[in-house]
């Protein structure tokens, strides 16, 4: 556990450093609304994915919505913490870590073409490897995601508590975070892991793309559905903002625009969520010990 411990325990000196946030105010009539995108895959081309949303929303909200860029999930729960932005795209473990941390509240989540509400996390390994189960990964090394992300690490660790009763770090050979999907499968490929965990999204889009044949690989795992990673709004933004910018998400019409975003997939519609969709998220990070409340004990 100590990769986790390691990012979430940074996280919390950070946030126990920073001085909390003024009482928010309503946010002044055309002042810009700032969202960041957590990078499941490659954070430029989310961003250039994610532009049709950023300009209904500017037209809908008559403001200027500026998307950063953000390396990893830490930064940005505490961007939302400290109000450096206003909207997140977080993933369902982060979501709930942001919740805890930051007091953030889920939005809306995309219905995927194909996938619908739900994703699932898988774990993969080379066709010709003696790997047939997570049994079998028994002093392998293997490539997760993100401490912050759900299908790429939380499930993973979730899926070797279940079937060995032991910690991944207790039970592989060495976990190693690749930083996001598509580079936690091209470890696999380059043969620097025996296996990856990955979200069912990208492995297929990587095939769809060509980066990598079906046929090439092996599925051991597969997790039950996750639900969509959700846009969600930092603690005290005012309920009339949040209701136009939930009206212009839910306005957009995947089918009448280019909108395709790496990591997730190509978007049909948007649908509000409530807290209520990650409270099995919630249990599963605690019943692992991941949670910023034990951790601070």
């Amino acid at each position: 556990m100590k990769f986790w411990l390691l990012g979430l325990s940074a996280l919390l000196a950070v946030v126990a450093c920073t001085p909390p946030a003024d009482t928010a105010q309503a946010k002044p009539a055309g002042a810009p609304l700032n969202i960041a995108l957590v990078p499941s895959e490659d954070a430029e081309k989310m961003v250039q994915g994610f532009e049709p949303v950023r300009a209904r929303l500017e037209a809908t909200l008559k403001r200027p919505v500026n998307v950063l860029k953000v390396t990893d999930y830490t930064s940005v729960i505490e961007a939302l913490r400290s109000e450096r932005v206003d909207v997140a795209w977080l993933g369902p473990l982060s979501m709930v870590l942001a919740q805890q941390v930051a007091g953030a509240e889920p939005l809306a989540i995309a219905v995927v073409e194909g996938k619908g509400e739900s994703y699932h996390s898988l774990i993969v390994v080379p066709a010709p490897s003696p790997i047939q189960s997570v049994d079998d990964l028994a002093g392998k090394r293997v490539s997760f995601v993100d401490p912050g992300s759900t299908s790429g690490n939380l499930l993973p660790r979730y899926a070797l508590k279940q079937a060995t009763g032991k910690q991944a770090e207790d039970f592989l050979k060495e976990v190693v975070y690749a930083g996001s999907h598509d580079a936690s499968l091209l470890a696999l490929k380059s043969g620097s892991v025996d296996a990856c965990a990955v979200q069912d999204i990208t492995f297929e889009s990587q095939i769809e793309k060509g980066e990598i044949k079906r046929e090439d690989y092996r599925i051991i795992h597969k997790s039950d559905p996750l639900p969509q990673s959700p846009l969600a709004t930092r603690k005290g933004l005012e309920s009339g903002l949040r209701d136009e910018i939930l009206a212009g998400l839910v306005g957009i019409d995947g089918q009448g625009m280019s909108l395709e975003i790496p990591g997730l997939g190509k978007i049909q519609r948007f649908v509000p969520v409530t807290s209520g969709a990650y409270e099995p998220i919630a249990a599963m990070a605690k019943m692992l010990g991941l949670t910023p409340d034990e951790l601070a004990k």
